[in-house]
């Protein structure tokens, strides 16, 4: 019965997030022209932050719960770092797949640059400072790099592009589907991951006998993240469906600097973040894989289809390697 329920949370799940996501692109435009506003801030922030809505119920609630118990919030960076890969391999990819990612010049000397920095810092503090955890004053740190990306983006985007065709709708409807879009895409990735999530535990550990803490491992850097990430995937997906590059690839950018910067920021403040081997290493894949990303970006000013069904392979390999690790065969 406890399977069948979960199943149902996974289906119910899936609706919630692409009706939502359809109706967080509507609106997010919309209220980019009314404001004058370019598209691509709206994707790296507003946007962005909705649908990164997911990581942050899971991280800033593992951090709350870890602070009653006295321990340290080990399934929030698995959960950031797993959702950067999906971000930047399987989402940016896919999109890419569906029509081709337009890079502005602007994007290859302020956003993308600037992730790579933050992929970069993430590391460091994950595999050089504090043991096996991300502190208060790392914490700190990352908000404040935060602070000075929301500053870097108001005042490098001011006007909008009013050579992009979409569909506006007025301001309070605008306004009403955008609180319905946050709403869908923040319950329906809680209820794909709370379902997949049940459903992976129970199988890794009846069927594989391994550990529970293994098991947990796993699925936060696969299960957990790609479920949080779902937002992500079918808003990016949508938005190059509908021809608005920009926010396809803001979001993408901009969700990844959230997760980094404030979800592990704002936990940290809670409760120390633990870290385990398995997630030092990974903290050092996603410079490479960022790396990827930013060679394919400068490249033309575009991340074509072939490129995207590169990111895609990246992605599956990740997950296939993550996988095998955890069961011991590598």
């Amino acid at each position: 019965m406890q399977t069948i329920l979960h199943i149902l949370m996974l289906l119910v799940g899936f609706v919630c997030l692409i009706k939502g996501a359809d109706f967080f692109i509507v609106s997010s435009s919309s209220i980019a022209r009314k404001f004058h506003v370019s598209p691509l801030i709206i994707g790296l922030t507003l946007v962005a932050f909705g649908t990164s809505l997911p990581e942050l119920a899971v991280s800033f609630a593992a951090s709350i719960s870890a602070k009653a118990q006295g321990t340290t919030a080990d399934i929030a960076m698995g959960n950031v770092i797993g959702s950067n890969v999906a971000n930047i391999t399987l989402i940016l990819g896919m999109s890419a797949l569906f029509m081709p990612v337009l890079v502005k010049k602007s994007m290859n000397k302020r956003e993308l640059p600037f992730v790579m920095i933050i992929s970069i810092l993430i590391a460091v503090l994950a595999n050089f400072f504090s043991q096996d955890q991300i502190v208060w004053w790392e914490s700190f740190i990352l908000l404040l790099f935060f602070g000075f990306y929301m500053y870097m983006m108001f005042r490098s985007h001011k006007d909008g592009e009013e050579n992009l065709e979409v569909h506006v709708v007025d301001m309070k409807k605008a306004i009403f589907l955008l609180i319905v879009g946050i709403a869908g895409v923040s319950f329906g990735g809680w209820l794909v991951t709370e379902g997949a999530e049940y459903i992976a535990i129970e199988l890794l550990v009846s069927a594989f006998n391994m550990g529970i803490s293994k098991a947990t491992t796993l699925v936060g850097l696969s299960v957990v993240a790609l479920g949080t990430s779902l937002p992500e995937l079918v808003t990016s997906v949508m938005a190059a469906k509908k021809g608005e590059n920009e926010i396809a690839l803001g979001n993408v950018l901009g969700s990844n600097v959230f997760n980094t910067l404030f979800i592990v920021g704002l936990s940290g403040l809670v409760v120390p973040l633990g870290i385990n081997q398995d997630v030092k290493l990974d903290s050092i894949l996603l410079i490479g894989i960022t790396a990827i990303v930013v060679l394919f970006a400068i490249t033309k000013q575009t991340i074509s289809k072939r490129e995207g069904a590169i990111l895609v392979f990246i992605y599956v390999s990740y997950i296939t390697y993550i996988i095998l690790r955890a069961l011991g065969i590598l």
